[in-house]
């Protein structure tokens, strides 16, 4: 507060005064009006400095301001990256939970969880690029499921990331059943279902029994995908007047065009090698 009384503002201040004080003394000899004028010249100047020696003290050099611009800044994207941590941890808890209560209800599973990575707009049948590999244990026809149920297998495989062909495609086949009636069929993608998201459960029973709303799931014969996985509900029972045959229509439990997120079963109860032609009328290959 002393170095106040040094500074150029403070005399000048002194100074002011002065004159006032000199032009007041002198308000009788002179005229009034030219006093007034100039005294009030005066002291809207002396305002001016006043304010000018009182506010200094608290004002901060542009320096000092802009210096705490910066670290403000430094701050806040500090808060943002720990928001965009949090929000990625939260998630991946979220999805890892998930597959924990799936790992619970099928103790004889192991499971990878891999997130979708790569969509290619040229896939026919919505095939997918996943984040793990043979460095996670994963393997060529590795099953590859969700919470909702089944959606591929593994049909590429290189170190970090995998290839993988969902149920849409005609390349996928695995033996079926009704859970209901105990019709068995298989499940197959087929060009003119796919872009609907919806599949094929073929070689049925001509006496099947398969009704709308029935739930489908997978038999486990064959070895490549685990038994009672959930494939989706029948949306329509048709007659396949090219090769005599009837046909459920399959609407897949998980929206397989969209699924981000995805858990592929590196082994199982009842999991064996497939060979070409295992598989029987109406299973899985």
């Amino acid at each position: 507060m002393k170095d106040i009384f040094k500074t150029k503002n403070f005399k000048i201040l002194i100074a002011t005064l002065i004159i006032i004080i000199m032009c007041i003394g002198v308000s009788s000899v002179f005229d009034t009006s030219i006093i007034s004028s100039t005294v009030g010249y005066i002291t809207t100047g002396m305002q001016r400095v006043s304010a000018t020696v009182i506010g200094g003290e608290n004002k901060k050099s542009y320096d000092e301001l802009e210096a705490e611009n910066q670290q403000l800044k430094k701050e806040v994207a500090s808060l943002r990256t720990r928001l965009a941590d949090y929000e990625d941890i939260k998630e991946e808890n979220a999805r890892l939970w998930k597959y924990y209560e799936l790992k619970q209800e099928n103790s004889g599973y192991d499971f990878v969880p891999a997130s979708v990575i790569r969509r290619d707009p040229g896939e026919l049948f919505y095939s997918f690029t996943i984040d793990r590999g043979t460095g996670d244990d994963i393997s060529l026809n590795d099953p590859v499921v969700t919470e909702n149920g089944l959606v591929g297998y593994i049909s590429e495989v290189n170190r970090s990331y995998s290839k993988v062909t969902t149920i849409l495609s005609p390349d996928l086949l695995a033996g079926a059943k009704d859970v209901k009636s105990k019709d068995t069929g298989v499940i197959n993608g087929d060009a003119d279902y796919s872009d609907k998201n919806l599949v094929t459960m073929k070689k049925l029973a001509e006496n099947n029994k398969i009704k709308v709303g029935d739930q489908i799931s997978t038999t486990g014969i064959g070895g490549m995908y685990p038994e009672n996985i959930s494939v989706g509900k029948v949306k329509e029972v048709k007659y396949d007047h090219f090769d005599t045959s009837l046909y459920a229509v399959i609407e897949p439990y998980e929206d397989i065009q969209n699924v981000s997120d995805v858990v592929v079963v590196t082994s199982f109860d009842g999991q064996g090698v497939i060979e070409e032609g295992s598989l029987p009328e109406n299973t899985e290959d």
